[in-house]
């Protein structure tokens, strides 16, 4: 059965959702198990020796003997100058962008038994025109040229609307706690749009690394001898100190659901269970939340808009889970905040919608999933044919102020054109008087002649 395939890159994790044509009708979207336990794989990516890369959790593995061949955070450095250093090559950030976003195409064609008719990614909403066209180029080159790429407040806001009624000109925010930072747009509903209103704000923090270093650095204090000994370049010491920082992503993971934890402290002279409830998690996590109505405060005034001209504030990201977030945004703003029961899949599941937007036509409409909701996409317009191969990347355009020029002063021109003419006619006539009167034309009588 055709499908089409919605991919979420960010910055640490990695998801992905398909939505089925039946007949002329759209079936829901349904998340993508990419993990062995589940639909979530890090943003990771290891250069092999045939020179493809391999992406996720085979990726992660190898980081710890092969940590030199392994890329993380290349999505933040898109349209660098400067390429990552993979192993001993460089490789430029968007040629691995195009390399995840393929693995990802592959294991859902594997999965599938057939590549998906179209693909749409959710990318970082700090995205303009110049990368979108870098990424682009770079799958093109890949032979992927089935793909719409769209920002990431817009992919959440497009799965909000398919499962809740929005107005025409409804103003909503999408506030992203993300595993590498923190963004807040402002959107309106247009339809079949969604506008970006104001300017989106991004800041690195909080993010969900924050909270996964507060942990971190609880366990330090208790076993400070302990992790003061791990020397990063033995490969021992290296997985013992990935091991733990995995157990502590688990248990802030745990800790928005459960009352306490425990997690396993597995390194060199001790090995022990180390609990920890969510009370005191909470008292870690505050002051980097905290942040987080004031920052959705500052995006509504980008937008010039009062705090209560926005009714609907959309939590997205793992992070929505922590029910200390949610507490804070609703007494902080006077509106509760909408958190999906996966929030770390809404951007996955937004994007599949904007894929099936693209191959829909007018007999599926009323379809089980609407997807008249497609937004309007940083450089794509969409009605230019998909098919087409990305134009060459330029830069982005220089705007040069003409340099101001006085207009031109006739009538001083009317004089100097009178002065070169009378000039002229003297010389003329100097020249008559010294040719037809004079007999000496020696310098000499022509000398005396002008004395």
């Amino acid at each position: 059965m055709p499908y089409v395939l919605g991919v979420h890159l960010g910055a640490t994790v990695t998801t992905a959702a398909t939505a089925r044509r039946d007949g002329g009708r759209w079936t829901a979207t349904v998340p993508v198990p990419l993990a062995t336990n589940g639909p979530v794989v890090p943003t990771v990516l290891c250069k092999v020796q045939d020179g493809s890369f391999v992406a996720g959790e085979a990726a992660a593995r190898q980081e710890i003997s092969h940590h030199e061949w392994v890329a993380r955070g290349f999505t933040s450095r898109l349209g660098d100058d400067l390429p990552l250093v993979v192993g001993s090559e460089f490789v430029p950030a968007q040629r691995l962008v195009a390399a995840m976003i393929e693995w990802v195409s592959d294991a859902v064609t594997q999965r599938q038994g057939h590549p998906p008719e179209h693909i749409a990614v959710a990318h970082s909403s700090s995205w303009g025109p110049h990368r979108v066209h870098l990424v682009q180029q770079a799958l093109a080159q890949l032979g992927i040229s089935e793909v719409t790429l769209i920002p990431e407040p817009t992919a959440v806001a497009l799965d909000y609307a398919s499962k809740q009624r929005v107005e025409e000109q409804h103003p909503l925010v999408v506030a992203n706690v993300g595993g590498s930072g923190f963004d807040a747009t402002v959107l309106r509903r247009r339809h079949p749009t969604f506008d970006v209103v104001g300017s989106p704000l991004s800041t690195d923090h909080p993010s969900g690394q924050d909270l996964d270093d507060a942990l971190f650095g609880l366990i330090g204090e208790q076993f400070p001898a302990q992790i003061g000994e791990l020397d990063p370049s033995d490969v021992n010491h290296r997985a013992a100190l990935a091991k733990l920082r995995g157990e502590c992503v688990r248990a802030k993971e745990a800790l928005s659901h459960q009352a306490g934890v425990s997690m396993w402290v597995d390194l060199p002279g001790v090995r022990t269970e180390f609990g920890i409830s969510r009370a005191r998690y909470e008292q870690l996590a505050r002051p980097h939340l905290e942040r987080v109505p004031d920052l959705i405060s500052q995006a509504v005034q980008s937008a010039s808009l009062r705090p209560d001209d926005v009714e609907t504030v959309v939590l997205a990201g793992g992070t929505a889970r922590t029910p200390m977030l949610k507490q804070l945004v609703s007494e902080r703003l006077q509106t509760p905040p909408l958190v999906d029961v996966a929030p770390e899949l809404t951007a996955a599941s937004g994007a599949a919608l904007a894929a099936q937007k693209v191959l829909s036509t007018d007999t599926d409409r009323g379809s089980v999933a609407e997807t008249s909701v497609l937004m309007r996409v940083e450089g794509f317009d969409t009605d230019d044919d998909v098919d087409d191969e990305p134009e060459p990347v330029e830069r982005p355009p220089i705007d040069v102020e003409p340099m101001p020029i006085e207009p031109p002063d006739e009538a001083r021109a009317k004089r100097m054109k009178i002065i070169k003419l009378v000039v002229a006619a003297l010389l003329i006539a100097v020249g008559i008087v010294i040719t037809f009167m004079t007999k000496d034309h020696s310098i000499t009588g022509v000398m005396d002649l002008l004395k």
